[in-house]
């Protein structure tokens, strides 16, 4: 399976993390352009596993993009 072409250019990690959990995947193509590569650089920024995590169980469609990336210093 190619995650690349299913799921944009996203870093190996993450596409594989959102490709396991249909829900994420769900919530990632609702995202905008914009809010996709701020996703990306908040996993970047993740210090563990645990906070990766999260952030993938966080991507739902129930959930705005804007409290996805509350609490971060991007954007």
């Amino acid at each position: 399976m190619d995650f690349n072409n299913q799921l944009g250019n996203l870093p190996l990690g993450l596409s594989m993390a959102v490709a396991m959990n249909e829900r994420a995947k769900a919530g990632y193509d609702s995202l905008s352009e914009t809010e996709k590569e701020h996703l990306i650089l908040k996993c970047k920024d993740a210090k563990t596993k645990e906070e990766m995590d999260r952030i993938i169980d966080s991507i739902s469609p129930a959930e705005s993009a804007g409290d996805l990336l509350k609490g971060t210093d991007i954007g």
